[in-house]
This record gives structure tokens, sequence and C-alpha cells, in this order.
């Protein structure tokens, strides 16, 4: 080994120290790509400036600040409610039938939002107190709300494939794709997972409501704006009308319109507020895709990523011992780093596994976002607990000791997912 290659390995000890205590990852990023570009002797200084720059100089990462304000929008106004209503009357009947209404409600939010954080507060406030009322643990409904926010970044338009597509140059409208079926699956895992538990505790019996096809098309036309929304983004990109960069600006248009003149969710008044929240979480996320992609042009200029690639495929673990050993690192990276970093972080390494591997590089995505979401509601890190802490008051250890059925449920859909191609292709 040589001086440079020790001097490389010292400094990746050092970055995970700094990430541990708590340094801004774009710092980390940055420092460290500078640190290893002097002592490998790769590159110019120059690249500092230019990579970063052209990094965020990208069309499609430019649907990343629409997708969130959406988010914001919807969860500040009424469509919200609409779909949540029309998750209860959709499963309501079901024993468990609220606590499947809350994942209802987050996977109908999802395909307007993009957004896990979003998904669990919006979602988290109209249904946490009508759990408590209707029989249910506060801590358990809290946990549902929090483990149903997970689908708000895999169920199409999502965030985390934005950034998966822009990390991996891999097609963002065949994601969108693919996130279609492993969004259904992961809620109907957590859906058995609630029924399992309130089967068992009794929680819930009293909620319990009579199946009405008239309810169910009452409700249904009363969300129509919010389930609209989603027809629109993808049916406007897969027939062309539009990219799915210009489909965040129309999602933002929509509902920004449907809000303030059709549902009167909200006002003009509103939306000077919503832009200076939207902006500071974009401008939290630019740095670190910035950097991050330096950091991955250096991995890669130093073969960081085909050694680890080459040495994984020797152990002889095969395809699936391979695949279950991805899916335990991404599962304890998952609990200590958030899931935007983890992706910009471990592609560079990853990818070259996977394609060892001839695994899809869009089916690859969906199994690595559907495994890392889990890490939104596992501590400490866990961001969805936060979040579902926040609106319903509920101490964050007290949901973190709840959520363990439903972590479990999405433990099952990721496997599933991991082995099962077709689920994420299905379209092609």
């Amino acid at each position: 080994m040589t001086d440079a290659h020790i001097g490389v390995a010292v400094i990746a000890i050092l970055m995970i120290v700094h990430l541990v205590i708590g340094l801004p990852l774009f710092l980390v990023l940055g420092l460290g790509s500078l640190a290893m570009i002097v002592v490998a002797g790769v590159y110019s200084i120059d690249i500092i400036g230019q990579v970063p720059f052209t990094a965020v100089d990208n069309w499609a990462l430019l649907a990343m600040p629409l997708f969130i304000l959406t988010g914001d929008i919807i969860s500040g106004g009424r469509i919200a409610k609409a779909l949540t209503d029309l998750g209860e009357a959709l499963l309501g009947w079901v024993h468990g039938g609220l606590g499947m209404s809350t994942i209802g409600g987050c996977f109908f939010f999802a395909g307007t939002s993009g957004s896990n954080s979003a998904d669990t507060a919006a979602i988290g406030k109209i249904m946490i107190p009508s759990m408590v009322e209707k029989g249910y643990d506060k801590p358990y409904a809290a946990a549902l709300a929090a483990s149903g926010g997970c689908l708000g970044i895999i169920v199409p338009p999502s965030l985390i494939f934005i950034i998966y597509g822009v990390v991996t140059s891999t097609s963002v409208g065949d994601l969108f794709l693919a996130g279609v079926f492993p969004g259904v699956l992961m809620a109907a895992c957590m859906c058995l997972a609630n029924y399992l538990v309130c089967r068992y505790m009794k929680w819930g019996v009293q909620a319990r409501t009579t199946f009405s096809a008239r309810r169910l098309g009452e409700k249904a036309w009363a969300a129509r704006y919010g389930l609209l929304a989603p027809a629109i983004i993808l049916g406007g990109i897969y027939s062309g009308i539009f990219t799915p960069t210009e489909s965040a600006a129309v999602a933002v248009a929509y509902c920004l319109l449907v809000e303030i003149l059709v549902t009167r969710g909200l006002s003009w008044k509103a939306v000077p507020d919503l832009l200076i929240r939207s902006g500071n979480i974009t401008g939290m996320i630019g740095p670190i895709i910035a950097f991050s992609i330096l950091f991955g042009e250096v991995m890669s200029v130093l073969r960081i990523p085909d050694a680890l690639a080459e040495a994984m495929i020797s152990t002889e673990m095969g395809f699936a011992g391979t695949v279950l050993a991805i899916m335990a690192l991404l599962i304890v990276v998952g609990c200590f780093m958030e899931t935007i970093a983890s992706i910009i972080i471990l592609m560079p390494i990853l990818m070259p596994i996977a394609l060892a591997l001839h695994m899809d590089p869009v089916h690859f995505g969906v199994f690595i976002v559907c495994t890392l979401t889990i890490g939104f509601i596992t501590p400490p890190v866990g961001i969805n607990l936060f979040a579902a802490s926040a609106v319903s008051g509920v101490p964050y250890p007290a949901i973190a000791a709840r959520i363990w059925p439903l972590f479990l449920g999405l433990m099952a859909a990721a496997t599933i997912i991991a082995f099962v191609p077709w689920l994420s292709l299905w379209f092609r």
C-alpha cells in the first residue's frame, strides 16, 4: 500500500468522525474531496470550483425545489384532508381500518407531494387525533403516520428518485414509473402489519365502518383535485407533453391554483411563507448534492468503488448473498444518515456492484430507495419519527418503541422488491 493510499484511508476515517460529531455534510464532502485530491495527487485544485458548479447546473435537478414547494402547498391546504377521507372510505370497514386509512391517505398524498416529511406531517395532523379518539394507542397512531410517510418518496413523483437519477444518470421518468407497484406493495405490507397488531391488541374496534360504494364514490369525487395531480404529472411526462422537470412546475401551478381558487385552503398571502420554507430546504440540500458529485468523481478516479465491487463479488456470496449484504448495509446506514446523503455517498460505491450483478439501474434504484426509506422510521435519525412527534406531542422514544411491526412490514416489502425485478420494470 502506497503512502497516497494510506493518506486517503486516513481522510476517509476523519470524514466519518466529522459526520458523527455533526459537521455539516457539504463541508465534510468538500473538505474530504480537497484533501484526497492533494494527498493522492489527482486532478487540479481548479476542479473544486468546476465540478460542484456543473453538478448543480442540471436541468433535471430543477425539479427538486419545485416538488418541495408542491408538498408545502398541499400540506397547508385542503387537498390532504380530502385524500385522507378517501382512504378512510376505502379501508375503514376492515379491522384496523382507520390505521389502514392513515396509510392509504399517505399513499394518495404521496402522489402529489414527493416528500416523506410533508406526508407524515400533513396526514398525521388529521389522522392521529381521529385514531386516538377511536381507541388506538397514541404512540402507535403516531408510528402509523410516521411509517406511512415513507411512501412519500416511493410513489411518483419522488424527490429521492430525482436525486438518484441525477447522481447515477438514470432516467427520472423511468424511475417514476418503476415506483408505482413497489409503493403499492409497501402500503399493503404496512396495512397487513397494522391489521395483525390491531387484531392482537383489539385497537380500533369501535372505529370500523360499513363499506359503502356510494360513500366511496362521494369521497373519491371530493378528492378529485388531489387524484388529478399525479394523473396530470405522469400523463404529461409519458405523453411527451412535458419533461419530468417541467412536470414539477406544472405540479406547483396546479396545486397552488386549486388550493387558492377552488378549495380556498390557502390565500395569496401565504405564498411568500411557502416560498421561504421551501427555499430553506432547497438551500440545505443543494450544496450537499454539489460536493457529493465532486466526492464521487474523486473516488472514481482513485478506483475505490471498483476495488470494493471486486472485493464483494470475489467473496462468492452469490447474487442473493450480495443483495442481502447491500440491504443490511443500507439499513445500518439509514439509522444514522439522511436518505439523500446516503444515496449521494453510496451510489458511486454500490452501482458498480449492481452492474456486476447484472441488476438494471432502474430496478436497483427502486431497491435502494425502498430500503433506505426504512431509515425514516429507525432511530437515532428517523426523521419521520421526529415529524410524527412534532404533530402528535408524543415523545420520540415512545413512537420508536411502537414502530417495529411496521418496520418488519417494510423490510418484507424491500426484500420482495429486491428479488422480483418485474415489480420495478413492469413497463418495459
